[in-house]
């Protein structure tokens, strides 16, 4: 394999980069995403904007001009956002696919035979890759808890029982650990929740062989 490109440089398709703006949205929302509210080339730019909460037309235009390396102007950006209520996704997506271009993986010859499964993991560079290599095939991704967030969250249960038991149970005792528990709960969730969280997969990705099949196909 030594010396081949994994990647050959293609435009870009209206249906790719609603794909991609598919994934922001899965990425951003996850299991809170709701299926009627997927973006499609019907989804104005007012409701693309509030959804997702992106930022106004023209700080919008400049990001995406940075993300595809493309070279819009501000009166493109204008015309093809503006008015929001009535420009959709789709006038978005068919300016953006004009000059935006994306990696197409190239079959890779893994002893002697074009291998596209090969080529697709010696490709991946995580969540980017995915995006850009098989745009709209992003998986959900799932999140567990680190250790320390979870007993955080237990000890806010404990307190508050504490709390509520010495109040019925008239034990002053009781209330006064509940509070300081609860209050130390309090302050190791916020803690813990700005550290890494203690597993993260992308659904229905067990292995590099499941993530290469996904950007393969």
């Amino acid at each position: 394999m030594k010396g081949q490109n994994t990647f050959l440089e293609t435009l870009a398709t209206p249906e790719q980069i609603l794909g991609i703006f598919r994934d922001w949205q899965r990425l951003e929302l996850g299991n809170a995403l709701d299926k009627k509210a997927i973006l499609s080339f019907d989804t104005t730019v007012r409701d693309w904007r509030a959804d997702c909460d992106l930022a106004e037309w023209q700080t919008l235009g400049e990001a995406l001009n940075r993300y595809f390396g493309t070279t819009f102007s501000r009166n493109e950006w204008r015309a093809t956002m503006k008015s929001e209520k009535q420009k959709t996704l789709r006038n978005v997506c068919v300016l953006v696919a004009t000059r935006a271009t994306l990696p197409k993986l190239n079959e890779l010859k893994v002893l002697g035979k074009p291998c596209r499964l090969a080529s697709a993991f010696f490709a991946q560079t995580a969540v980017k890759a995915i995006s850009i290599l098989a745009p709209g095939k992003m998986p959900m991704m799932k999140t567990k808890l680190n250790l320390g967030h979870r007993l955080s969250g237990w000890a806010c249960l404990a307190g508050l029982v504490s709390l509520i038991g010495g109040s019925l149970l008239e034990k002053p005792e009781w209330t006064v650990v509940g509070c300081l528990v609860l209050g130390f709960g309090f302050i190791a969730i916020t803690v813990f929740s700005n550290l890494p969280p203690a597993k993260v997969r992308l659904e229905g990705c067990g292995t590099f062989a499941d993530l290469s099949r996904l950007i393969a196909n």
